[in-house]
């Protein structure tokens, strides 16, 4: 994720979450292009909003930003499309809900924020790799929307099952993403991500696991020879799902896991490898962005060793989100640089920021992943039957 900079005497940096300058306190959004955080100036005549660069174009705040302050997103008034709506009162970001949380319980409105936190994150990284990306008003039959709900009472940590509630699974279903609320709490997601035995567990990764699934049937599924040979690198998804389930539960993922696969999840069936190396892809690359961002990321080897940490960034020509940039290259970075991430984790006292192991496997389905985002599956090297065994 980029920062950006306030047009301000100060040139102010801004982050993505920004809605105000702190220096000169103006306020801070995000249009519909949804790819660059910038200062707005209010016109008190007309009560709308412009940028210094285009004041013939009004915005106004959100709903969702307006009266809740659940996200920053500032909404084009002149060109709306289809047709010019002065009606449409959310955000590009909002405009994919299709449930939010009940707001009547206060509680709710501030996990409701950090759930649009995520959302938000996961949609730029989406954007930014130029991904088909329509809500359902746009695409009714596939388009992409989500819930925000629960089954459980936020006062005690979602321990306890509210009464008359349907049960609320985190899951996807045909471009539908669930997304139960309790996975907002602190306390709620620590204690299942201990009572499953996780490495890892966070609220982005959830949206990032579900959207794997979503962008599986669009890039993947559709298409008869890509859902061949993605076969060949996942393995065989016609494979019964609640047995799959049910075995996974009941045997644990194999002793050998992670020479195969990213995570113990990713075992449970060639669906669930998907979204979980999809997922890792998305925090890979969003990590790497931000780094560059900050000029830090890079080969570690010898740099390391001579002290010289101005060595440590690629050039300003390497651009992660492009399809002309190799996924080794992007692969070998991360590499490095998660070791550099770990250890800066763990000079704060933390756990590793990223306890994972990038196999050849692992790899090779990253590999699969970054061709099928650029649609560039006909460049995949063939596999020989020894690297096919080693993929599952």
């Amino acid at each position: 994720m980029k920062t950006f900079k306030c047009d301000c005497e100060n040139n102010q940096i801004l982050f993505f979450e920004s809605s105000s300058c702190v220096a000169c306190e103006r306020v801070v959004g995000v249009d519909d292009n949804f790819n660059k955080v910038e200062t707005y100036n209010l016109d008190e005549k007309s009560g709308y909003y412009f940028k210094a660069n285009q004041p013939d174009i009004h915005y106004k705040k959100c709903d969702n930003n307006a009266n809740y302050h659940i996200c920053n997103g500032m909404v084009n008034m002149n060109n709306f499309e289809p047709v010019p709506n002065k009606d449409e009162v959310l955000c590009f970001a909002c405009r994919f809900n299709e449930t939010i949380p009940d707001l009547s319980i206060v509680e709710h409105i501030p996990l409701w924020k950090k759930m649009e936190v995520a959302k938000r994150r996961a949609i730029y990284t989406l954007k930014a790799l130029s991904l088909p990306l329509d809500n359902i008003q746009q695409n009714p039959k596939s388009g992409l929307s989500f819930d925000f709900t629960t089954d459980r009472d936020v006062s005690d940590h979602f321990l306890t099952k509210l009464d008359d509630q349907e049960t609320v699974f985190t899951g996807h279903d045909n471009g539908h993403i669930t997304i139960n609320l309790a996975e907002a709490d602190e306390v709620a997601r620590s204690n299942t991500k201990h009572a499953m035995g996780e490495q890892y567990r966070t609220l982005l990764g959830h949206f990032r696991h579900e959207l794997g699934h979503y962008y599986f049937e669009k890039l993947i599924a559709k298409s008869k020879k890509k859902h061949e040979l993605c076969k060949k690198y996942f393995g065989d998804d016609e494979l019964d799902y609640q047995e799959a389930l049910k075995k996974h539960y009941e045997n644990g993922a194999p002793e050998n896991w992670s020479d195969h696969f990213i995570s113990e999840y990713a075992t449970m069936h060639p669906y669930e490898d998907w979204a979980e190396t999809w997922a890792h892809y998305m925090h890979i690359m969003d990590t790497l962005e931000t780094a560059k961002n900050f000029n830090i990321t890079g080969s570690i080897g010898d740099n390391l060793y001579s002290g010289n940490v101005g060595d440590l960034k690629l050039p300003q020509s390497s651009y992660f989100f492009s399809s002309q940039t190799s996924i080794t290259s992007i692969l070998d970075t991360w590499m490095d640089f998660s070791v550099i991430l770990n250890s800066l984790n763990r000079s704060m006292g933390m756990n590793d920021a990223y306890p994972f192991v990038l196999t050849q496997s692992v790899r090779t389905k990253l590999s699969f992943i970054h061709h099928a985002i650029h649609d560039k599956l006909d460049r995949m090297p063939e596999l020989t039957d020894e690297k096919k065994e080693t993929l599952n």
